[in-house]
């Protein structure tokens, strides 16, 4: 079907030995292989001869169900190649192309289909791969991290921006921890009502208060067992840290309007975007509440530090929509700064996804 035959089959050698090239006589038999096998891309000649390229492209982007399509041809037409993108097609490569860098532009798209976390092994690294995503070295650093503190019970600082997936790390830290069988009681501390902030965190009795009709359990008894995590700790009432405190030290609570000590046994995650030495200096939070859950630390890089991971967490937000990005869409993300992180990257792609027709997104879809 195609004469880039042996292009094709360069570029499949030159893949990690990754891919296998499958070749289809007609474009009948390429309209029956891509609805009924799946296949990781296509390659896409505009040079075929036994139909009209014009109506046969968009049929073969419809039939592959989102599996990315890219042009890859002898005979580049300018006019072509916005009608080919118009279609749905993620690339257009002229020959003689430097194979390198289409090799690289594949090598992307193949990591953003998943298949590279695909793994069904109970391996604890394997897990935690495939939820903190990433190839680049600050990702693998912090998924290093994580792997080391599965033997620690020791309270665990998160630090890093808002958006930036602190809740997912302490979630993989509880799953990998000695009382992962136990609880994971999250709740961030700026949603606590002053109100009721003292009953939220230490649980109250009959009658204590108006409105209280019977016993309830705080925080800290919903997370015995297990871990109790709390995202932006900074947060946290000066009012109610000399209290935090006393429970940390002494592993006991009491109810709000009960004189009763229950003893509480939890693993202590905190999360914060602050820079809680800076808000001890301007004593908005204690030193020495500080020096208590400061002790094993986790840091996760803002979007920007690793741009390079864009293609496989997008591929992962779009996996529910069945949809890709084509080469200038994700050329257009990875040169965005990303101030709200991969919560914002998330939000861009779900708009994106709702604005695309079919089943490739492309650049003029992505609005920041």
């Amino acid at each position: 079907m195609t004469s880039c035959l042996d292009d094709a089959k360069e570029l499949a050698c030159r893949s990690q030995g990754l891919w296998f090239l499958t070749v289809p006589k007609s474009p009948a038999e390429a309209l029956d292989l891509v609805s009924t096998r799946s296949f990781d891309f296509i390659l896409f000649d505009i040079g075929l001869k036994g139909a009209c390229v014009l109506d046969f492209l968009p049929e073969t982007v419809t039939a592959a169900h989102a599996v990315p399509v890219f042009i890859l041809t002898r005979e580049y037409a300018f006019c072509f190649e916005h009608l080919a993108i118009k279609a749905g097609v993620c690339g257009y490569f002229h020959i003689p192309y430097f194979f390198s860098i289409l090799n690289a532009r594949i090598d992307r798209f193949f990591e953003a289909t998943g298949s590279s976390y695909g793994q069904t092994s109970g391996d604890v690294e394997a897990v935690i791969t495939d939820t903190i995503l990433g190839k680049s070295e600050s990702m693998a650093s912090l998924r290093a991290r994580i792997l080391a503190l599965r033997e620690r019970t020791e309270p665990v600082l998160i630090s890093g921006e808002s958006g930036c997936g602190k809740d997912l790390v302490a979630r993989m830290v509880h799953e990998h921890s000695p009382v992962a069988s136990g609880p994971f009681v999250p709740f961030n501390v700026s949603c606590i009502p002053e109100s009721l902030a003292e009953s939220t965190l230490f649980g109250s009795a009959r009658g204590s208060y108006t409105g209280s009709e019977r016993e309830t359990k705080g925080l800290f008894e919903e997370a015995n067992g297990g871990s109790l995590f709390l995202d932006e700790i900074g947060e946290l009432k000066p009012a109610l840290q000399p209290k935090f405190l006393r429970i940390l030290e002494e592993g006991v609570v009491s109810r709000l309007g009960s004189m009763r000590r229950r003893k509480v046994n939890f693993r202590l995650i905190c999360a914060t975007n602050r820079n809680l030495r800076e808000s001890v200096a301007s004593n908005l939070f204690r030193a020495d509440l500080l020096y208590r859950i400061d002790i094993l630390r986790l840091e996760v890089p803002p979007l920007r530090a690793h741009p390079e991971d864009i293609p496989v967490l997008a591929a992962r937000c779009l996996r529910k929509y069945r949809k890709v990005l084509s080469c200038h869409a994700l050329d257009k993300l990875g040169g965005f700064q990303w101030p709200g992180n991969v919560r914002q990257l998330f939000n861009c792609l779900t708009r994106a996804a709702c604005s695309s027709n079919d089943g490739v997104i492309q650049s003029s879809h992505i609005e920041f």
